[in-house]
């Protein structure tokens, strides 16, 4: 059986229909292998098979809970391996509740050993470059009906959010209290208000501004029925109650619910008409990231067939990152025109302690599935530090940026006043491929004596022993390299 990569069955880069995966196979295993991190839920059963074997639940095969994630709930529900309406077969994940109380729940996860399993043991996170961008992606399924318009679940990668949201402070979601709904005709068992959340533009009512919104370590995608800052839709025909229609992502500072030319298409091997619409049945969108240095490439389309739609947008946050979350974290009501916590008891009926509200979602926006969520590219995360080339020229960069430029990084937090950038031949200063009177004279220039350090940072190349210092035991070395003028020098006669 063919099998296509994830991209291509995720955004049509091959014109065939995607294939069904073997028995066998898993999707992570069979599209993304050298992921940094990826998750299908196809493993989540007992006692799963070695890789890459999939659970099998023609064998007997059940599923199990979500080993590996924090699992919380914002009101006595947390997310569940599910299956039904998944992407890839036999598990995916289920985000919310389909009791009377469609109450939410959030799964977090850190990444930290996965990074360093992928990059190194000195590296605890990662970053997004233009040159080694870092790209995250997933599917995201309403189920039937109008569920996904709803629906409040969102994907996020984060930095040093890998456990519990407790008081609600400075979420991406906290909120203030709609109008009255229900002269408009909200007939749900709510108390006829909505939470909107106010990380938006325009500011909602009684929001503050989100010019004043500090950056949170965050970037994030999904369906958020609670932007919708109009829930009450007085005068229209159909719901009175909280919907959206279209794809809503987070830059570091504020959601953006998208539209085709909010932001510039970057281009792409396909043309992109699409307007990040969120369709009703059972389809499942999928959404990938492309996160650089300032700005994110967003790439959605509606099912394997469904229009691509693409965007290119400023990010408020660039890194680092080592966390992921998926769900809808517990939010905070708003003191009005500030962003303070109130603390007040009951939130206006919707929730029943302080801060933090046990939230259920709007009506018919329960049991949303996630699948095939997957990270992959960026470079382990350190300070930028001085990044040499071989004609002893400097740029300061990140590692992984400099090896693709075929520099050589110096040690994270040096510039390129700070570390010497030196010939191949070190004791060849003027890279002529021989060692002569001209290059004695600039070693003499570097000469130190024992124990003191070089008098210039160039001078640092004239320590051939790397004791910090110029003294006799390196004029030795460079004696030994000394053969006069064109007379080609041995690229080890310093070693």
């Amino acid at each position: 059986m063919r099998r296509l990569t994830a991209l291509a069955v995720l955004f049509g880069v091959l014109a065939a229909p995607p294939v069904q995966i073997q028995a066998e196979d898993r999707w992570c295993y069979t599209n993304l292998p050298d992921a940094l991190f990826c998750e299908d839920f196809d493993r989540f059963c007992v006692d799963p098979g070695p890789e890459p074997e999939r659970c099998d639940p023609a064998t007997g095969d059940s599923r199990t809970g979500l080993d590996g994630w924090n699992v919380q709930h914002n009101c006595g529900w947390v997310p569940g391996v599910h299956d039904e309406y998944c992407a890839s077969e036999p598990y995916c994940c289920k985000i919310g509740c389909q009791d009377g109380g469609n109450h939410l729940g959030y799964g977090t996860k850190g990444i930290a050993n996965s990074i360093q399993a992928k990059f190194g043991s000195a590296y605890g996170a990662m970053i997004a470059t233009d040159l080694t961008p870092l790209k995250v992606e997933f599917t995201l399924n309403g189920r039937t009906f109008n569920k996904v318009h709803a629906a409040n679940l969102y994907v996020e990668i984060g930095y040093g959010r890998g456990g519990n949201f407790i008081d609600g402070v400075d979420t991406l979601t906290n909120w203030v209290i709609s109008d009255y709904c229900v002269p408009c005709g909200d007939t749900s068992d709510n108390t006829g208000y909505w939470p909107i959340i106010c990380r938006q533009s325009p500011t909602p009512a009684d929001c503050p501004s989100v010019s004043t919104a500090t950056v949170l370590p965050v970037i994030a995608a999904g369906a958020l029925a609670f932007l919708d800052s109009n829930p009450c839709h007085c005068g229209e025909t159909g719901d009175h109650w909280p919907y959206t229609k279209h794809l809503s992502v987070f830059d570091g500072k504020q959601w953006y619910t998208l539209r085709k030319g909010m932001f510039p298409d970057p281009g792409g091997a396909e043309p992109a008409p699409g307007d990040f619409e969120l369709l009703t049945g059972n389809v499942n969108h999928q959404v990938r990231l492309t996160i650089k240095s300032a700005s994110m490439i967003v790439e959605f389309r509606p099912g394997p067939t469904g229009q691509l739609s693409r965007c290119e947008l400023p990010l408020a946050y660039i890194g680092p990152f080592n966390s992921l979350m998926m769900g809808f974290q517990p939010p905070c009501q708003l003191t009005p025109g500030t962003w303070d916590c109130n603390g007040a008891a009951d939130c206006n009926g919707l929730c029943g302690s302080a801060k933090v509200c046990c939230l259920r979602g709007a009506p018919g926006g329960g049991t949303v599935t996630i699948d095939n969520l997957a990270v992959y590219g960026g470079q382990g995360y350190a300070q930028p530090g001085a990044c040499c080339f071989a004609d002893t020229s400097c740029v300061e960069a990140f590692a992984g940026d400099c090896q693709l430029m075929s520099g050589q990084p110096a040690m994270p937090g040096t510039t390129c006043q700070t570390a010497a950038c030196c010939p191949p031949l070190a004791t060849d200063h003027d890279m002529d491929t021989d060692v002569d009177l001209e290059d004695f004279g600039w070693f003499q220039n570097c000469l130190s004596g024992i124990g003191t350090v070089p008098p210039t940072v160039p001078c640092q190349c004239a320590d051939f022993d790397k004791d910090n210092d110029v003294d006799a035991d390196d004029f030795a070395r460079f004696l030994g390299c000394m053969l006069g003028p064109e007379v080609p020098a041995d690229p080890a006669c310093a070693d």
